[in-house]
Formats: C-alpha cells, sequence, structure tokens
C-alpha cells in the first residue's frame, strides 16, 4: 500500500470584481431580450399542442395522452409534467425564463472554470445575445430547460472530477438522468460524453473507479432508453424506411450553415447559394479546430486505495484514480464528443425517423449546442495571434451578435401569442392539433 501524502488543494480561483460585473451586464442583457420578445406571450406549434395538452390531460386525469386518447409518446415526459406544474402559459413563460437565467449563470460558471479570466469575460456575453437561445425561448417547446440540465450536468461532472465526492457523483447522475428524460437529444449527449470520459480515464482508473463511471453512465442512460421502449410499444412506429443518403447529407449541411452562422454574419440565403458539400466541410472543419487539445496526464502521487473522501484528494482526482489531474481538458473532450455526437444522430434521425429538417428546425434541435460551441472556440483561440487582432475579432463577434439578436428578438415579439386559453381546462377534452415535430 502507498503511503505518499495527498497533494493539498490548489487554491480555488476567485472570480476578479470585473467578471462578476459582466456577468450581471450579460443577466440584464437576457433578461431584457426575453421579456421583450416574450412580453406578448408565448407563441406555439403543433408541438406545443401536444405538450400543452398532455400538461392538461396530466393535471385532470393523472395520464400524460395526445388528443386522439392514446398514450403520450412522441417525446419524453419531463417537459409536460413542468408544464403542468406551471399550471398556466404564464407560468410557462416563467419557467422559460428561469431556465435561460440558470443557463446563463451556470455556462458563466463552467467558463471561469475553464478558460482565462479574459476569455470568461466574453462569455456571457456572447451567449446572452444568442439567438439559438432567443428563437427556444419565444415559443412552448422542450429546449430552453433542456439547455439548463445540459450544463448543470457539465458543472456537476466538472465538480466530481476535481472532488471526487459522492455527492457531486449522484448529483452529476440525476442530472445526467433527467436529460433523456427530457429530451431524445440527451441520450445523443450522453452517448458522445460517455465514450469521451470512458476512452479520456478507463486506463487510469483502478477497479472501483471504473465501477463509478459504468454505474454513472448506466443509470444516467436508463431512464431514458426504459421510455423510448414504452413509446415504440405504445403504438404505431415513429420510423420509416430511410429516405436516403441525400437527406443526410442535406441535414448534415443545415448543422454546417447554423454553426457558421453563429460565428460569422452569414445570411440565411447563404445555405441554399452554396453547395452542400461545402457546408459540409464547414461543419468537419469547425470540429476539427475545435477538438481539445490533449496534454500528457500528470501524475500527482499515488493515492492510498483506502483514503476517505474526508481527506483532501487532488484538485481534479478522478474517483478511485491513482491520483491523475485531467479534469478540465476532459471536460471539454466530454463537450466536444457530446456536441459532435449529437449532430451526427440528429442528422441521421432525420432519414429514419419523424424528425423535421432544414434550417429553422436545425436552429432549434442545435440551440444545446450553443453554449459548448462558444465555449470551445474560446478555448480553442490562438493564444499567438497578434492582440489587436483578436480584440478586433472579438468586437466584430460581440457586434454582429448584438445586431443580430435585436433583430431576432424583434421579429420574434411579432409572432402571434398562444391565447391563455390554449392552455385547455378540463372542459375542452379534444383539441385539434398536429402530431408532426416542427
Amino acid at each position: 500500500m502507498s503511503t505518499a501524502p495527498l497533494p493539498t488543494r490548489a487554491a480555488r480561483r476567485r472570480p476578479r470584481p470585473l467578471l462578476g460585473w459582466v456577468q450581471a451586464g450579460g443577466v440584464l442583457v437576457l433578461l431584457a431580450l426575453f421579456g421583450y420578445l416574450a412580453g406578448p406571450g408565448l407563441a406555439g406549434t403543433s408541438d406545443s399542442g401536444l405538450y400543452l395538452y398532455a400538461a392538461r390531460t396530466l393535471r385532470a386525469t393523472g395520464q400524460l395522452l395526445h388528443p386522439d386518447g392514446t398514450p403520450y409518446r412522441y417525446w419524453p415526459p419531463l417537459y409536460p409534467m413542468l408544464l403542468a406544474a406551471t399550471g398556466s402559459l404564464a407560468g410557462a413563460r416563467v419557467l422559460q425564463g428561469a431556465a435561460l437565467l440558470g443557463s446563463l449563470l451556470v455556462w458563466s460558471w463552467l467558463g471561469r472554470q475553464l478558460l482565462s479570466a479574459r476569455r470568461a469575460l466574453l462569455l456571457p456575453l456572447l451567449l446572452a445575445l444568442g439567438t439559438p437561445w432567443l428563437l427556444v425561448s419565444k415559443f412552448v417547446w422542450a429546449e430552453c430547460v433542456f439547455l439548463l440540465l445540459v450544463g448543470l450536468y457539465a458543472a456537476a461532472l466538472l465538480q466530481w472530477l476535481r472532488s471526487a465526492r459522492g455527492e457531486w457523483a449522484a448529483l452529476a447522475t440525476a442530472f445526467g438522468a433527467l436529460l433523456p428524460l427530457h429530451r431524445t437529444l440527451g441520450l445523443f449527449w450522453l452517448a458522445g460524453g460517455g465514450v469521451a470520459l470512458l476512452l479520456g480515464t478507463w486506463r487510469h482508473l483502478a477497479a472501483r473507479g471504473r465501477w463509478l463511471l459504468l454505474l454513472h453512465l448506466g443509470l444516467s442512460s436508463l431512464g431514458g432508453v426504459l421510455w423510448q421502449l414504452h413509446a415504440l410499444g405504445a403504438g404505431p412506429s415513429r420510423y420509416h424506411p430511410s429516405r436516403g443518403l441525400a437527406q443526410l447529407r442535406s441535414s448534415m449541411a443545415d448543422y454546417g450553415f447554423v454553426i457558421g452562422h453563429w460565428l460569422l454574419p452569414l445570411p440565411v440565403a447563404a445555405r441554399a447559394l452554396l453547395p452542400e458539400a461545402l457546408w459540409i466541410a464547414v461543419l468537419l472543419g469547425l470540429f476539427g479546430l475545435l477538438w481539445p487539445q490533449r496534454r500528457p496526464w500528470r501524475q500527482v502521487g499515488a493515492l492510498a486505495p483506502d483514503y476517505t473522501l474526508d481527506s483532501e484528494p487532488a484538485p481534479t482526482a478522478f474517483p478511485a484514480t491513482r491520483g491523475l489531474s485531467f479534469s478540465g481538458p476532459l471536460l471539454r473532450e466530454v463537450l466536444w464528443a457530446g456536441s459532435a455526437t449529437l449532430v451526427v444522430l440528429v442528422a441521421a434521425l432525420t432519414v429514419f425517423a419523424q424528425s423535421a429538417a432544414g434550417v429553422h428546425a436545425t436552429e432549434r434541435y442545435a440551440s444545446v449546442l450553443f453554449a459548448p460551441v462558444v465555449l470551445l472556440v474560446l478555448t480553442a483561440w490562438p493564444a499567438r495571434a497578434p492582440r489587436w487582432l483578436g480584440q478586433l475579432l472579438l468586437a466584430l463577434w460581440l457586434l454582429g451578435s448584438a445586431g443580430r439578436a435585436l433583430h431576432v428578438a424583434h421579429d420574434l415579439r411579432r409572432v402571434r401569442a398562444l391565447a391563455p386559453e390554449s392552455f385547455p381546462g378540463p372542459g375542452l377534452h379534444r383539441q385539434r392539433v398536429g402530431t408532426g415535430e416542427e
């Protein structure tokens, strides 16, 4: 048994006062934009009608149902359950606003942990001006809460990687379990992130650490898998014959355009004007550039197998490792792998399942990738580039984001809001709504 002493905990980085002021400014900007676009009320689509109807039936009968009386199965159950808890469209608007605010705070915190202080200053402002977040906050859609859940999962996972404490492991597993119960995309995110965790840690883990990691990933995905099995058995299949490689190429090109659109001032017309192969190349090139650079694992001393969590572990020790320090780069790899896997699997879903395609649907589904992509862009920003050039490009990025956010908020405000009675009462047993995804 090794008797090497455990390293002392590194001093926690205290956020500079300027970071706090910038984050407060980002909060004010985000709440102002949300208040402006959602002031007339939340809007809806056929998806929204199904969410609202399921929420009403849950309140009235204790069951999640579709308007035709069949069990609710098109999407996971957590969002209509949250809507049922709010009880009204006004409550749903509070839910959307609170989810946006929480997302900004948790991703800003992650930025302080993973970025230099100078780059961390930009993250709250770029997120507050993010048009994908504004888009999903206007509609009765599940994405807004999904943004928050992914951020909370990443934050809890980082704390687990750092501290090796059981409470953080439990919290990361709880948030992970909620992801696929809120959106099917949560399973895709967990698949990519889980592969990154396994590949990044497996050969360095002691037996207990491997079991903990497998238990975490298994419990996180179990509820989502069971729900998908339930949905498959609750009615006609949602899957159809393949639409072919042409649909896959089109969907991949949509994601290349949308993610490029977040970073560059590209007009929507550019998607159709340029060939699909170019946008697929943009997608592959961006993910290639954003891959976190691997660094060698740093040995910080062998941990005694019987150490207790009451002692001070290494600042970034993974549970039951032999003293490995790699939490920040590892979490960035998890974010990258989760994002890349989600893009590939959602694009494939448009080929085989009832899932919408096109630029607007893509930006909706990709909204959960906005914060990870921005964080990874700031991480990959060339440190050796001329300072004046970096400042100029970042200023242009901020100004372009601000102009686009104001334009999108104005357009969203003009979208017709749902009437209060769209959250149907007990007397409206049948409501005619669509059944397809937007």
